[in-house]
C-alpha cells in the first residue's frame, strides 16, 4: 500500500478514529526514545507524593470530564 493510498484511506476515518491513530504513532515514537522512555520510569518510579495528582486533577488536566468544555 503506498503512502498516498494510506492518506486517503485516513483521511475518510472520522474524528475519534483519527486521534486514535495520531496517539498510535505518538506512542511509536515515544517508545523508540530512550531519553523519554527514561523519563517517564523516573516519574512512574516517584515516591514523592507532592508530585502526584489526583484522578479529578488528571481528568481536569487531559480535559476527560463530561462537565467541562475540551479544549
Amino acid at each position: 500500500m503506498s503512502i498516498e493510498a494510506i492518506k486517503q484511506e485516513l483521511a475518510n476515518l472520522d474524528e475519534t478514529s483519527r486521534h486514535q491513530i495520531m496517539a498510535f504513532l505518538v506512542a511509536m515514537d515515544d517508545l523508540k526514545d530512550p531519553q523519554y522512555r527514561a523519563s517517564i520510569a523516573r516519574k512512574i518510579d516517584d515516591k514523592d507524593p507532592s508530585h502526584w495528582m489526583t484522578l479529578e486533577e488528571l481528568e481536569q488536566r487531559l480535559s476527560l470530564r463530561e462537565d467541562e468544555p475540551r479544549e
